[in-house]
């Protein structure tokens, strides 16, 4: 629990800097940009902490395109 604390208090911290900066950049894409990225983040982090095996997304791409990869191979034999 000491470590989710810790997480969000310094999740606290990156806001105090960063929004007086997304404050006067009136850009709406960077703000949008900004805020999806750090949402992301603190949910992986806390979901690695918590000890939620996360998958590696080389996995995935391994899974779609074996099928391919094995098309290609019968091709060549």
């Amino acid at each position: 629990m000491l470590i989710f604390l810790g997480i969000f208090l310094l999740c606290a911290a990156v806001c105090l800097v960063e929004i007086p900066y997304l404050k006067k950049v009136n850009s709406k894409k960077e703000k949008q940009i900004f805020w999806s990225l750090f949402i992301v983040s603190i949910l992986i982090v806390s979901l690695i902490y918590g000890g939620v095996e996360i998958p590696n997304p080389g996995d995935g791409i391994a899974f779609l395109l074996k099928p391919f990869s094995d098309f290609l191979f019968s091709l060549l034999k």
